[in-house]
């Protein structure tokens, strides 16, 4: 009796001292704010994208913005990269546990975030053809080519506008939309003024071949959401954006890219 005494008080000082040792472990990024979660989420991001997405998402404006909001809301992630309408159906599938760049009413799956990034979406033609696309119904004139799930990204009215075109393609590929421009397979490309403008930019780089393009201005910005499963992770990315835009630290990731944007999409010196 003694014996079985002595090796149960022996036990009570390990476990003692096991559950000190343990208390004064530091609580990792994936413990705090949201809970224990410990295996990070897969979140969906755009592929190649300049300037807001590069290659395996390793930089770029969205990139930077959302590795910020999220590790100052301590949420564990990794990136998946999709083609967009993939994103939507893999997160609707469950698939995935977040996605980025959604518009806000384009689906009631999960719940959504506050607006953390804006698109300012025009309608671009060769300018040496002067079509007149003074708002979006000029674009029932014209065959169009858009972004891949542009209808549903860029709302009802732009989709209605577009409905009676003679022509009208969405492709995932944006590059290649300048070359379909240029060739006249097309009259209007409807996209981020930054991503055409770069896109055209690293066309002229691959080719040699240069047009002048006209920006129409006939939509409004597209403020966009990041969207989850579990209504925590949206509260707790709501936060961070809150506190980091105070401080001025998202501001800051903007600025740091718009001086590069503005000479890395500036017109040649000379236009072949």
């Amino acid at each position: 009796m003694f014996a079985s005494t002595k090796r149960l008080g022996l036990s009570n000082i390990f476990l003692t001292f096991f559950l000190v040792f343990m208390a004064f472990q530091p609580v990792s990024a994936q413990e705090k704010g949201t809970g224990a979660q410990k295996a990070p989420l897969k979140v969906a991001i755009r592929e190649f994208l300049p300037p807001y997405v590069y290659e395996k998402a390793k930089s770029g404006i969205e990139v930077d913005l959302v590795q910020a909001i999220l590790s100052e809301a301590h949420i564990p992630y990794r990136f998946i990269q999709l083609p967009r309408i993939r994103m939507i159906q893999s997160f609707e599938d469950g698939k995935i546990d977040g996605l980025l760049t959604q518009n806000a009413e384009a689906s009631s799956v999960g719940c959504v975030t506050v607006p953390y990034i804006t698109h300012h979406n025009l309608a671009f033609t060769l300018a040496d053809r002067h079509l007149k696309v003074g708002s979006l119904a000029d674009l029932s004139h014209y065959a169009v080519i858009s972004f891949s799930g542009a209808t549903r990204y860029l709302g009802p009215t732009f989709a209605a506008a577009i409905k009676d075109s003679p022509r009208y393609t969405e492709s995932g590929d944006q590059g290649t939309h300048i070359a379909l421009l240029y060739k006249r397979r097309f009259d209007v490309v409807v996209g981020d003024q930054w991503i055409i403008r770069l896109a055209q930019r690293r066309y002229m780089e691959k080719t040699g071949v240069y047009h002048e393009l006209t920006g129409h201005k006939i939509m409004p910005a597209s403020h966009y959401v990041a969207r989850f499963h579990d209504q925590k992770y949206c509260d707790a990315f709501n936060q961070a954006y809150a506190d980091l835009n105070a401080e001025g630290t998202l501001a800051d990731i903007w600025n740091s890219y718009k001086a590069r944007i503005l000479v890395d999409a500036a017109p040649p010196a000379k236009v072949h």
